[in-house]
């Protein structure tokens, strides 16, 4: 008799990482695709990168009380907290749970999710789809980002905090040379101007 709840939801999400890298539609840590998965050991959040943004894999079975609110609200969470710029709420079919770990990714490649997607600008309902549909639903995504300026306005927050630092550092020659002891970079000699070597001779 196959033993129930096998792997936790936290195996799927990283192995759902692994197809989506697979297939160009996301790229993951290289040690996050390569954690070894026990069915005892905690696997930590997915964070990988769409399109250049931050995105949170949160995912749910269908056997566990209230899976869908619970995903929703963790994708919710990681975008309302700043760690991710997309949060996507997956909700896995509880019979994947008892199959061998041979057979486990090639049954979550083919098998219908169901996906929800949260951003800065707002959240979608869930709907059916398999890894593929998924790249889609992160494209389309992507796209109402850039249609309602977030991506623009992230980018003009973090230019406008690295002016920010950039006229209190150059106020502050002590920030800079502290800066630059940091990150290993010395001062060039000064070059000779012409004259002085004409004095030299």
């Amino acid at each position: 008799m196959p033993v129930l709840h096998r792997y936790r939801q936290e195996v799927f999400n990283v192995l759902l990482a692994q197809l989506l890298q697979e297939r160009g539609i996301i790229s993951a840590p290289e040690d996050m695709l390569k954690l070894h998965l026990e069915k005892s050991r905690r696997v930590p959040d997915v964070i990988v990168d769409f399109a250049g943004l931050r995105t949170a894999i949160e995912g749910e079975v269908d056997d566990q009380p209230d899976y869908a609110k619970k995903a929703m609200d963790s994708a919710t969470k990681r975008v309302e907290e700043g760690v991710a710029h997309i949060g996507i709420a997956i909700v896995y079919p509880s019979p994947i749970r008892n199959l061998s770990f041979a057979r486990l990714k090639r049954a979550l490649a083919s098998c219908e999710l169901r996906i929800a997607v949260v951003t800065e600008g707002g959240s979608t309902s869930y709907t059916q789809g398999t890894v593929e549909e998924l790249g889609e639903i992160l494209r389309r995504a992507f796209g109402g980002l850039v249609q309602e300026d977030v991506v623009s306005r992230a980018v003009s927050e973090l230019e406008a905090g690295i002016e920010k630092f950039a006229s209190t550092a150059v106020r502050s020659p002590g920030i800079v040379a502290r800066l630059a002891d940091v990150l290993g970079i010395r001062e060039l000699p000064e070059r000779k101007k012409a004259s002085d070597l004409d004095d030299e001779e």
